[in-house]
């Protein structure tokens, strides 16, 4: 994985969680639950920030992992809770999917969309744009070489534009499918980026474009004094890992390899998280 790549933070006290600021600055703490009191006190200082941002990863965090990728969906409850938190503070799902796949799943919620693991929806210049694209052209004409091996593997490959993912969700041998993935990858030229989520291996151009940076660039855009980011595998570690002490880190289910600072047991609680956090916006504007 590339390193996220930070800004120069302001100061803040030190919180009751052991760390600097709002959040710990990718210092390694031990993970607290952040519907725990400490975790709620730290969540409400960040509410009490006008132009703080919430965003969130989409698939496994506002979503339900789904064994169809297809059919991964807001519920209803999680839509209108989202919903309720946009029209109080900036919001913003920062996903895999390219954008065109993510838009009709938020739908009528005034969110900030990027895509892509950020290389979409941030005004990036068309030369990035137009490298990426040529890049990923480039691969599936090698992808296509192996296509019958990665089919008999029950491999995926979802072209994204920008980008390539592997999908082996439903192979029957988790192990062999990842076995033609690699193999496939290794030929690739000019050799990706590689980002692991759950059953799924990201192609992405090599560079610096990612979650992490999408991140610093979606608060630099907004102004924003601090911000919450939520995400559940491998593929959000490049937030979790930013040495920014404005932004407080959760991570769906809680691993000690993980760069989060704090955790949410489970993906069925996304629906209490955001309640709180419109709940305490709102009592920091009536303050």
């Amino acid at each position: 994985y590339a390193d996220g790549c930070g800004t120069d933070a302001a100061s803040y006290s030190r919180d009751e969680a052991g760390g600097t600021g709002l959040g710990t600055g990718a210092v390694v703490t031990l993970m607290q639950d952040v519907l725990s009191a400490p975790g709620k006190r730290v969540l409400d200082r960040l509410a009490a920030q006008p132009e703080a941002l919430y965003a969130f990863d989409f698939d496994g965090t506002l979503a339900r992992i789904v064994q169809d990728r297809h059919a991964a969906v807001l519920t209803g409850p999680i839509r209108e809770a989202l919903s309720a938190l946009a029209t109080t503070a900036p919001t913003a799902v920062i996903s895999g999917r390219s954008l065109d796949d993510l838009r009709p799943r938020v739908d009528g919620i005034s969110a900030h969309l990027i895509g892509n693991h950020g290389l979409e929806g941030l005004h990036t210049s068309e030369r990035v744009m137009h490298q990426a694209q040529e890049c990923c052209r480039a691969w599936l004409k090698t992808v296509a070489r192996d296509e019958s091996a990665l089919t008999r593997a029950g491999v995926v490959v979802e072209d994204k534009t920008y980008s390539l993912t592997f999908h082996y969700r439903q192979a029957c041998s988790p192990q062999v499918a990842r076995e033609a993935i690699f193999h496939t990858i290794s030929t690739l030229t000019p050799s990706p980026r590689l980002v692991l989520g759950k059953s799924v291996v990201n192609a992405i151009p090599s560079g610096n474009l990612h979650k992490g940076s999408a991140m610093l660039e979606l608060m630099h855009q907004l102004q924003s004094s601090a911000a919450l980011y939520v995400g559940d595998d491998d593929t959000d570690e490049d937030v979790f890992s930013l040495p920014d002490e404005r932004i407080v880190s959760v991570r769906i289910g809680k691993k000690a390899a993980s760069a989060a600072q704090w955790y949410l047991a489970r993906q069925s609680q996304i629906g209490l998280l955001l309640q709180y956090l419109t709940r305490a916006r709102s009592r920091a504007v009536s303050a």
